[in-house]
């Protein structure tokens, strides 16, 4: 516990036994400890020079701890101000780095990263060092280290403030579960919208860092490219804005009641809101995990039920009856005339 104001094990726990007990020799400080007497007269030293314990007079000399609000108060006084400099300092390398390579040629603003593994670590690192905001293009193939764990920007930024924005291709929606991942994420405070068609994949940290796949179809996601600050990372982030601006809000609702006969379920409510996106019967299917034909009567029975005349005007006259509310997600504008890593 005290090894952040600079104590070791031994020192902490010598420290310890002086603060339940009298003063003591060092003889019996290593019989109770079972340290080492000149690993004890040593750790004796450092915590008198931190100014925790006191040496006493005598023949042998005792030891005893000075009041820990006063004698911890101090060193993390120090420590703090050792924090305060080294944050002063990392400021100064920040700009000189950043002067240092000012000029430098288009080549090292780049960096290739190969392997499964590497590509999988680099996306966890951007969403770590994220300050403020990581966004993202959310498309096949999955960056997954080998032990099989998949990077998810929901669960690494959960609780630290980071706004976290993605777009999901359409075609992600074919992945049994996509939908449920997607509702579990927005559930997290993630922003998601669909796009028909995504350009590829990405994520960026903030203004620092973006992080493209190497091919512009990748069968297996083992090789991409880092971006630092640089034109190219200003023309990412203008794209993904661009495709934000143009992407389909997802507003997965709740289950609601609707009179004292009628009840939409939690799996009418999801038929609702992907009808609303104008997603297929196929993927609705695969999204539930029930038949097509079965999706299929069950989409023709809402639409009865509402007296609609298409799936888009059976999501609008489904959330005008109350029937689904959609519940939008975080900076999301309502939608107008229409229904990552990673």
């Amino acid at each position: 516990m005290l090894e952040v104001l600079g104590l070791d094990q031994a020192a902490e726990t010598l420290y310890f036994v002086l603060v339940d007990n009298p003063p003591l020799p060092i003889a019996e400080l290593t019989r109770r400890t079972g340290i080492e007497s000149e690993a004890v007269a040593a750790a004796m030293v450092r915590l008198e020079d931190g100014g925790l314990v006191s040496r006493l007079p005598g023949s042998p000399a005792g030891y005893t701890a000075l009041p820990p609000g006063h004698a911890l108060e101090v060193l993390l006084l120090a420590r703090e101000r050792d924090i305060r400099r080294v944050r002063a300092l990392t400021e100064r390398l920040t700009e000189r780095h950043r002067e240092a390579r000012r000029d430098r040629d288009s080549a090292s603003l780049i960096q290739v990263i190969n392997g499964r593994d590497g590509v999988a670590r680099c996306g966890q690192q951007l969403f770590n060092r994220a300050e403020k905001e990581i966004r993202g293009i959310d498309a096949p193939p999955y960056a997954e280290a080998r032990d099989g764990a998949r990077v998810n920007s929901a669960a690494v930024i959960a609780g630290r403030g980071v706004r976290s924005r993605f777009i999901h291709a359409r075609d992600s929606l074919n992945i049994p579960g996509a939908m449920e991942r997607a509702e579990e994420d927005i559930a997290a405070g993630e922003e998601v919208r669909f796009v028909p068609e995504a350009p590829m994949k990405l994520i960026i940290a903030d203004h620092q860092a973006a992080l493209i796949p190497l091919l512009a179809t990748p069968q297996v996601l083992d090789a991409c490219i880092l971006v630092h600050p640089s034109a190219l990372l200003d023309a990412l982030s203008t794209l993904f804005e661009s495709l934000w601006a143009q992407a389909q809000p997802y507003m997965p609702g709740r289950i609601a009641p609707v009179g004292e006969e009628e009840f939409v379920n939690d799996e009418e409510r999801r038929i609702i809101s992907m009808l609303a996106m104008g997603m297929p019967d196929e993927t609705i299917a695969r999204q539930l995990g029930i038949g097509h034909r079965t999706v299929q009567r069950r989409v023709q029975a809402l639409l009865t039920r509402l007296g609609a005349a298409s799936r888009f005007q059976a999501g609008v006259l489904a959330a005008s009856r109350g029937w689904w509310l959609p519940e939008q997600t975080k900076g999301a504008a309502p939608p107008a005339g229409r229904g990552p890593g990673r």
